[in-house]
């Protein structure tokens, strides 16, 4: 019966003792409830045991009942007024004594509560785990080598907002993720950042940040370029699942357009067939690699795509008015926007037209893809505000041969590149390749290619190039271009300080030519620079042309983030079918040389030769960065210069003819 008696009462033991844990283990509120329970217990428990003592032995000090719970709630909340009790009886004072222990308890607790609480809260906003309440945000996912200059893009283009924040969610501790932001980004505009510490790819940490909230989603991968397959794919691998966990927590129906940074063709296929039309994928290798066979190709148009790309000089945008297009022909287009360049038109059925005839009819629900400064200075009129001038034309064509390139290097892009060249290069051109050692992988695809494009001379040598002896029997000064790739697998301050020593050594071979044989040396020079405060050294080595690799990707990784289409408008300049970027001397488009006329006139005789001119090139500014190198991106039509043999129009074209 005894043992019977015992197991009865260690079991309602244990089941109150297992309900409190439950109930405290609630959370805060819980600890509050419980804390505050005690404190009124022993608040009744006191105010009872005195109530008991006066009636033992009455207290003239407090004859009343409610002085009575007054001088205990007194003394459990300080322990200093116990000297209300000093002409109390003796029995009073010891229940006084008794309260101020309770109180010392419960206090201590409440304090206690109450510090472990605001220590946590601190905690978890050190940590980055509280909630975001922000709307039409940039939601950024990952913490890769790009997210500076994809957030230091948004800011330029937030500068016309009042307010507007960007949110970077990462497996990164918040504070430094600050610390790195605050010390690399310290003038924000209008735009603020907004870090948070969690797993992109959590629902919980998804819903956190507002992404049902966000006005655009940027993932990206963890993985270089230039880093092997198998990162490569692995990185792939968390980025697909970042995505499918987006699409769970916000819905297909309201999924905001998502950007995702994929490095396998397979992956970005599978990526954009998810949700069809609301992912957008980039490739760096892919951007790169045809960004730099066209800048070879076309002396000045990497200081045009620099312009270009990002918010900083001038940006494509799509515009229709409110009330649709009047009567207008693509080629009157063109003398409605003082300031901004009509490049094609975005139709109904989502289709991009760069550079249509002239004589194609807008329909009103036609979007015109423009080149301008900002949205607000797209300055469409709905009358012509340029009425084109007579002008001579030329009727001389560009005559084209082959093309002889030399790529310093083997990378992950080398064979893209090359790809990319034979879409453009004539029977009987040249692509050497110099590395500094063969791999089995590099001759595998080099022998591939040689079969595939049989007309083109592909070849690849052995050679220690930062050898004079060896520079010398490359012979640079015979080839039109030199491309520097960087390395892969290398940080990017090791591969630009490799890039730099190798552009001192080309120029003193060239200098040293030019001494020999007195003639200036025209060949171009096209190289990677992975970090974009190491651009100013390389101007200083001489090259006219460069590429910044993480820089330019990033910038478009910002302008797709605004606006998806955009990724199609450079889809559409970088394939060789089509119309694209070139700058041609100005005498296939004026008889008489040198001529003084209004940049509208420009646009004229762009569009005599079925092409769109954005721009001009000036010779005697080439090399002058106050002057931007001579290039001038849309000016006003009403603007006067003079051009002379040495001088270009950039234009939109289809080939460079």
């Amino acid at each position: 019966m005894s043992s019977g008696s015992t197991t009865r009462q260690l079991t309602l033991r244990s089941r109150f003792t297992y309900a409190i844990d439950n109930f405290m283990a609630r959370g805060g509120f819980s600890v509050f409830l419980a804390v505050l329970t005690m404190f009124a217990l022993g608040f009744a428990g006191m105010s009872l045991l005195r109530l008991i003592g006066h009636w033992v032995e009455p207290d003239s000090s407090a004859p009343a009942f409610a002085d009575g719970l007054w001088r205990t709630f007194i003394e459990i909340a300080d322990a200093g007024n116990i000297g209300d009790d000093s002409d109390a009886p003796y029995l009073s004072k010891a229940i006084g004594i008794v309260t101020i222990f309770v109180g010392m308890v419960l206090f201590s607790s409440m304090i206690a509560f109450i510090t472990a609480q605001f220590e946590a809260r601190l905690e978890n906003l050190r940590r980055g785990r509280s909630e975001v309440i922000e709307s039409g945000h940039s939601l950024i996912l990952g913490f890769g080598d790009r997210v500076l200059d994809i957030i230091r893009e948004l800011i330029v283009a937030n500068a016309s907002e009042k307010d507007a924040s960007v949110v970077v969610l990462a497996d990164k501790d918040k504070q430094e993720m600050d610390d790195y932001f605050n010390e690399r980004i310290p003038g924000r505009k209008t735009t603020r950042i907004i870090t948070r510490s969690g797993s992109p790819a959590n629902l919980a940490s998804l819903e956190k940040i507002g992404a049902a909230r966000a006005r655009s989603i940027t993932i990206l991968s963890d993985a270089r370029a230039g880093d092997v397959e198998s990162a490569k794919a692995a990185a792939d691998a968390r980025v697909l699942k970042t995505i499918m966990a987006v699409v769970a927590a916000v819905g297909e129906p309201h999924l905001p357009p998502i950007i995702a940074e994929l490095h396998l063709d397979k992956n970005r296929t599978l990526a954009e067939s998810i949700v069809p039309g609301r992912i957008t994928t980039l490739a760096e290798n892919s951007l790169l690699a045809k960004m730099i066979v066209q800048t070879s190709r076309v002396s000045g148009l990497a200081l045009v795509y620099s312009d270009l790309v990002g918010f900083e000089g001038n940006e494509v945008y799509f515009f229709r008015p409110r009330g649709g297009w009047p009567q207008l022909t693509f080629g009157q287009l063109q003398y409605h926007f003082p300031e901004s360049v009509p490049l094609g038109l975005r139709h109904a059925s989502g289709e991009l037209s760069l550079n249509p005839s002239s004589s194609y009819v807008l329909r009103p629900d036609d979007d015109a893809v423009v080149l301008a400064e900002d949205d607000s200075t797209i300055g469409y009129s709905p009358s012509a505000v340029f009425s084109p001038g007579q002008v001579a034309p030329s009727h001389k064509r560009l005559e084209t041969g082959p093309e002889r390139h030399l790529l310093i290097g083997w990378t992950t892009k080398s064979r893209v590149i090359i790809e990319e060249y034979a879409q453009y290069l004539k029977p009987g051109s040249a692509i050497h390749v110099v590395v500094h050692q063969l791999t089995p992988a590099a001759e595998a695809a080099l022998g591939e290619l040689e079969h595939k494009y049989a007309g083109i001379d592909i070849a690849m040598a052995e050679r220690d190039i930062t050898s004079p002896d060896v520079l010398e029997q490359v012979a640079p000064h015979s080839y039109d271009n030199v491309i520097i790739l960087t390395r892969d697998g290398v940080t990017p301050e090791e591969a630009d300080a490799h890039t730099i020593a190798l552009l001192l050594r080309l120029r003193q071979y060239f200098k040293a030519r030019e001494r020999s044989t007195a003639e200036p040396s025209r060949i171009q020079i096209i190289t990677e620079v992975m970090d974009s405060e190491n651009a100013e050294l390389v101007l200083q080595v001489g090259v006219r042309d460069y590429l910044i690799s993480n820089q330019f990707v990033s910038k478009i990784f910002a302008q797709v983030a605004q606006e998806p289409d955009v990724k199609r408008v450079y889809d559409e300049l970088f394939r060789e079918e089509g119309s694209e970027i070139y700058l041609k001397p100005v005498e296939l488009f004026f008889a008489g040389l040198p001529v003084t006329l209004e940049f509208g006139d420009c646009v004229t005789a762009a569009q005599m030769r079925s092409e769109v001119c954005l721009g001009y090139k000036l010779a005697s500014e080439e090399g002058r960065a106050d002057k931007k190198h001579g290039i001038h991106i849309i000016p006003n039509k009403a603007e006067q210069v003079t051009l002379g043999p040495r001088d270009c129009l950039i234009t939109l074209a289809e080939d460079e003819t």
